[in-house]
């Protein structure tokens, strides 16, 4: 018992285990693209909530920093991609909601815009626009 309890002590607090919501955005969608890339399609899917989770939490897309998100400079992300990092801009809102603007592949082109919602812990796609030559999806 008194090394459970000596364990325990040594533990870090459950809210300091926790990833940042910019970390666990990042991570969830680095696993995307790299799934996305390599054409392992099952895989992508459980990148995305279906419709009828993310039916139940209205997006902020009248909140002031949501409307005012922007992606970072083409200049930026494609430097952040020549060091093999996915170049993202995230604005988060209300800890739920996020809006996150990735960098192409290439860095040419508009980046894809993705809408995250967060159930529990987990961060996932809940709408992704892709540039001009992809396709919406939701």
């Amino acid at each position: 018992m008194t090394c459970v309890l000596l364990a325990l002590s040594c533990a870090a607090p459950l809210a300091a285990q926790r990833a940042s919501p910019e970390r666990a955005i990042r991570a969830e969608l680095h696993e995307f693209y790299r799934d996305y890339r390599t054409n392992h399609w099952p895989d992508v899917l459980d990148h995305f909530w279906v419709g009828k989770i993310t039916a139940r939490w209205t997006a902020p897309t009248s909140d002031r920093v949501w409307l005012d998100a922007r992606p970072i400079p083409a200049d930026s992300a494609c430097a952040l991609e020549r060091h093999g990092e996915l170049a993202l801009s995230i604005a988060v809102i209300d800890d739920r909601w996020a809006r996150v603007f990735a960098a192409r592949r290439t860095c040419a082109g508009p980046p894809d815009e993705l809408w995250m919602l967060r159930v529990g812990e987990a961060w996932k796609i809940a709408r992704m626009i892709r540039g001009p030559d992809g396709v919406a999806s939701h």
